[in-house]
């Protein structure tokens, strides 16, 4: 039994079921040793939180904007890898213009070939971590088992696209948007803003942030949908689960505009420390080790 599968049995018993009673991550090592012993480093058990309680299946749940774990129960907060599963209250959050454009994005990149690394839903917008991380592989083929196996001799070197999506009905939303996409990409070597203007005019966004996004070297999408199209789109959790033609048909008869291309950084601005950002590193880097992308519990694919 591997040490997640082990954390997934043995924490249940360990946490406490309110999230005003959580632990910190010290303490809660210090419950696992007791029962686990010394065989896993710290290093390994934080990971392992740090992925769980981005896992809304897993039973681990960390204090949004705190420190502090908890026990995950069924009414935490809702999150779209549970929509695009068809779980959850699907027929609200699937009709959502906010799902079915991150529904959208996701399939903007995986159909073009990068990994996907999609974040839980939060209740609050993140500053420190985008909605999405995109990420370009080592040169590689899909295998027979359908999976992208990376050359041997390819460089290993992966460099990630930090995704924020956002609806904007004022020209602030739009520059709240933008700068936001700003702050959550700076440990990363490019970043994007897929926006839909909502109840703004969409020259009105577009002149809002066409002069703005060359300065901070982020990229921007700005999808020209009104409420009809939206509304005719199939919902998110089918957009999420549609073979890659379907998903490039109906991608390439979707009107959007490229604003600004991101500025792509050999090197990040800023490292960042964030549990969350250290998440997709490590997940990264696993796949990278393995010499093959294996699915985290966000979706991937290699097409």
């Amino acid at each position: 039994m591997n040490l997640r599968d082990r954390l997934e049995q043995l924490l249940p018993d360990l946490l406490p079921t309110r999230e005003s009673e959580a632990i910190k991550g010290r303490e809660l090592i210090a419950r696992v040793r007791a029962v686990l012993g010394e065989t896993y480093s710290d290093h390994s058990l934080r990971s392992q939180f740090s992925f769980m309680a981005l896992d809304p299946g897993s039973c681990l749940a960390r204090v949004p904007n705190g420190q502090g774990y908890y026990r995950r129960s069924e009414g935490t907060l809702p999150s779209l890898h549970r929509l695009f599963e068809n779980e959850g209250d699907a027929d609200r959050e699937g009709s959502d213009p906010f799902h079915k454009l991150l529904a959208l994005a996701v399939r903007l990149y995986d159909t073009a070939g990068m990994g996907v690394f999609l974040y839980p839903i939060e209740p609050e917008e993140s500053w420190q971590h985008p909605d999405l991380v995109a990420v370009q592989w080592p040169l590689g083929c899909i295998d027979a088992a359908g999976r992208y196996t990376m050359d041997r001799d390819a460089d290993p070197t992966v460099s990630y696209r930090a995704v924020c999506v956002s609806v904007a009905d004022s020209v602030d939303d739009c520059r709240r948007a933008l700068f936001r996409t700003v702050s959550c990409g700076l440990w990363a070597q490019e970043s994007e803003l897929l926006l839909l203007p909502g109840e703004l005019d969409t020259s009105t966004a577009a002149e809002a942030l066409q002069q703005l996004a060359p300065l901070y070297g982020a990229g921007v999408w700005l999808l020209e949908a009104d409420g009809d199209t939206l509304a005719a789109l199939p919902r998110a959790d089918e957009l999420f689960r549609a073979d890659a033609p379907s998903a490039c048909a109906l991608l390439a008869g979707l009107p959007r505009h490229r604003l600004a291309i991101p500025h792509r950084l050999t090197e990040p601005r800023f490292a960042g420390n964030d549990t969350a950002l250290e998440a997709v590193r490590q997940w990264a880097g696993g796949c990278v080790q393995r010499g093959c992308v294996e699915p985290f519990e966000q979706r991937v694919a290699a097409n």
